[in-house]
C-alpha cells in the first residue's frame, strides 16, 4: 500500500524577490557613477547625480525588503533570507552616503581659498588645460574674501629670510611628499615670482582641487602665498583651508621659524 504525502508548498514572496533584485541593481549604478568620475568621463555634478540615483534605488530596495518582511511574517511565505540580504546590500550604500552628508553639514565650505585676497596667486597652466565644465579659476573677489575672513581669519602669507630658490625647492619636495600632481613649476628668477601649480585629491570624496603656490622675492627674503580651489561644486568640506594650513606648517618646520606670518 502506497501512502501519499499531502503538503502545501510555501509560496515565495514577490516582494522578497524584487527587493533583492533592486538592491543588486543599485550597486552597478553607483559603481558606474564613481568610476566615470574617477576617469574624468563625467564631471562632479553628473557623477554625483548618478551615484545618488544608485543610492535612491538602494533606498527603494530597503523599503521593499521591509515590506516583504512584514508580508512573510504575517503570511508565512518564503524569502526571509532574500529580504535580509536585500536590506544588508541597501544599507551598504545608504549608510556611507548618509554619514558623509551629515559630515558635510558640520564643516565650513569655501570653494576658493587664498592667503592673499587682494592679489591672489594666478593659475596659468591649469587655466589652459582644465575642462570647461570645471569651476572658473578667476578669483570671485571681495564677496568671497569677506566670507574667508570670517571663516579663516588666521590664514595669511608666510615670510622667510631664506632665499627664494631654497624655499621653492622645499615646496617642491613637500608637494611630491603629498603626491600632488605637479602640472607646472616655474622657479623664481631675479624679481620674477616662482610658481607651482598642482592638482590634489581631497577627502571624503576624492574630489580634485587645483592649487597654486607663489614664491615672491622680497627685500627681507621670501614671501609665500598659496591658493586652493575646488574644481567642481561649491563644497570643499574644509579641504582648501586645511591643505594650506598643513603645507605652511610643514614649510615652517622644514625651513625654521618664519619672520612673520
Amino acid at each position: 500500500m502506497i501512502r501519499r504525502r499531502l503538503y502545501i508548498e510555501e509560496r515565495m514572496s514577490r516582494l522578497a524577490v524584487w527587493s533583492l533584485r533592486t538592491a543588486i541593481f543599485a550597486f552597478p549604478v553607483t559603481f558606474i557613477g564613481a568610476v566615470l568620475y574617477a576617469t574624468e568621463t563625467l564631471d562632479f555634478r553628473s557623477a554625483l547625480f548618478t551615484v545618488l540615483a544608485g543610492v535612491g534605488v538602494s533606498a527603494l530596495a530597503l523599503v521593499l525588503a521591509l515590506a516583504g518582511f512584514v508580508v512573510i511574517w504575517n503570511e508565512g511565505l518564503k524569502g526571509l533570507w532574500r529580504v535580509i540580504g536585500a536590506a544588508a546590500l541597501a544599507l551598504v550604500l545608504i549608510m556611507p552616503t548618509a554619514t558623509l552628508a551629515a559630515f558635510g553639514m558640520g564643516v565650513r565650505n569655501l570653494p576658493d581659498v587664498t592667503t592673499d585676497t587682494l592679489d591672489p596667486p594666478d593659475f596659468v597652466t591649469l587655466s589652459a588645460v582644465r575642462s570647461r565644465a570645471a569651476n572658473s579659476l578667476l578669483y570671485p573677489g571681495e564677496k568671497l574674501a569677506g566670507v574667508q575672513l570670517d571663516l579663516y581669519p588666521g590664514l595669511k602669507p608666510m615670510t622667510f629670510d631664506t632665499p627664494p630658490d631654497e624655499i621653492f625647492r622645499g615646496l617642491l619636495a613637500l608637494a611630491k611628499r603629498h603626491k600632488w600632481l605637479i602640472v607646472d613649476a616655474v622657479p623664481p628668477r631675479g624679481d620674477r615670482d616662482g610658481r607651482v601649480e598642482a592638482v590634489a585629491r581631497s577627502l571624503p570624496f576624492g574630489l580634485r582641487d587645483d592649487l597654486v603656490i607663489r614664491v615672491r622675492p622680497i627685500a627681507t627674503g621670501t614671501r609665500v602665498d598659496m591658493r586652493s580651489t575646488a574644481r567642481s561644486g561649491d563644497a570643499d568640506f574644509g579641504s582648501n583651508a586645511r591643505r594650506i594650513s598643513q603645507l605652511f606648517a610643514e614649510l615652517a618646520d622644514q625651513q625654521g621659524r618664519p619672520l612673520r606670518r
